[in-house]
């Protein structure tokens, strides 16, 4: 007899891998309505921190006539893209309040939020739990990789760093490097969401990747893609990566100061941050301090290591180094590395090879010989002429 079928997405069925291979610990599980209220309230789970409820609750009216008709101890095949990606076995269906969901994700019920705009319309009216299973083979393959790595160095300091690399600018350099310097092994989490924006994840992943065999010694550092669903999506970003981060080994969690959610609020009149507020995730936080160019020092120094006012300091705010990037222009050398920039524009716009390759021919030097040609070839070489001093 073929077997009621419930449809997630993308997202939920990341989501429930994750915390299937145990990187979301204490959750282990989906939570019945008593424990969702219990954690909601404390946030707690089994003494430890945990910001909110673990439930699935997928949206759509052919999902709500599954929910409201299946009986305790039915098995419901799950379906993500049209095929069967896993099974619960139901102990207990129960109706949540979706404004109140929103709100302990995001923080606010707001809907102009996009994220919470965004998860309203994917959230239904009922929570489902019990034993499942489901097909997502990413999360086991990338903790095998950290252990390997582990026993490989016999590495006892391990230190965690999420990034999305959106782009990967001359700070995460520094960051990584500083981050070399008191542990014996990285593990760099590149955040790939489940909807990919203007710079994909492959791309982004690939500049990471170039940079660490490259310009890293070798063995120090795991890259590993990071499923960034909706639940990293809040406020409590820190907290979560934290737990994800101690789970896959890391005895340390490596942030800046613009890290989301680090924000600072008052707590009964004394000045409180979410890290005052963590309960047994047994990790350490270190937050590093802002790093700027500084035009009187002539390289990247920290901002609190600096003497020079910040009207000498030049910022790494990413999102005016990808509008660069955007309209097809290189950055300066000091924001990024011309290798990582030649990747990315060489991805955003490979249309441009034909064109690209009569300049080529024109401006720069050659053997004489049909060279092979590559956009990665025309950016870096022109980057050459943008540092060329004998003349200036």
């Amino acid at each position: 007899m073929k077997r009621k079928q419930l449809y997630i997405d993308n997202e939920a069925l990341a989501t429930l891998g994750l915390l299937q291979d145990g990187l979301l610990y204490p959750a282990t599980k989906l939570m019945t309505e008593a424990e969702s209220n219990q954690v909601n309230r404390d946030k707690m789970y089994n003494g430890i921190t945990f910001p909110f409820s673990f439930i699935l609750a997928p949206g759509g009216k052919r999902n709500e006539q599954i929910l409201t008709t299946t009986l305790k101890d039915e098995i419901l095949d799950l379906v993500c893209d049209g095929n069967i990606c896993g099974n619960i076995k139901v102990k207990e269906i129960f109706k949540i309040n979706k404004k109140d969901r929103i709100k302990a994700i995001f923080g606010t019920e707001n809907l102009e939020h996009s994220g919470a705009k965004d998860a309203y319309k994917r959230l239904g009216n009922y929570s489902i739990c019990g034993d499942f299973t489901v097909d997502f083979k990413d999360t086991k393959e990338h903790i095998d990789d950290v252990q390997k790595a582990i026993k490989k160095t016999g590495a006892r300091k391990i230190s965690g760093m999420t990034i999305s690399a959106k782009p990967f600018h001359r700070v995460h350099e520094r960051l990584v490097r500083s981050a070399l310097a008191h542990c014996d092994l990285i593990v760099l989490f590149v955040l790939k969401p489940c909807t990919e924006g203007f710079l994909c994840f492959n791309t982004r992943y690939k500049t990471v990747k170039y940079f660490c065999d490259n310009f890293l010694p070798k063995d120090k550092v795991v890259i590993i893609p990071l499923e960034n669903t909706y639940i990293f999506g809040g406020f409590n970003e820190l907290i979560l990566d934290a737990t994800v981060a101690k789970n896959f080994g890391c005895d340390k969690l490596i942030v800046g100061q613009n890290h989301a959610g680090l924000g600072a609020f008052y707590n009964d009149g004394e000045l409180s941050s979410i890290l005052d507020n963590i309960e047994g995730i047994d990790i350490n936080i270190e937050i590093m301090s802002e790093f700027v160019y500084c035009n009187m020092c002539n390289t990247l120094v920290s901002t609190s290591a600096c003497p020079h006012g910040h009207h000498h300091h030049i910022s790494y705010r990413s999102s005016s180094i990808l509008e660069l990037l955007k309209i097809g222009i290189i950055p300066p050398a000091i924001l990024m590395r011309k290798e990582i920039s030649a990747m990315i524009l060489s991805d955003l716009l490979p249309h441009r090879l034909e064109k690209l390759n009569q300049i080529h021919q024109n401006l720069f030097p050659s053997t004489g010989l049909l060279d092979d040609f590559s956009t990665n070839n025309f950016y870096e070489s022109l980057m050459d002429l943008y540092q060329t001093s004998s003349l200036t």
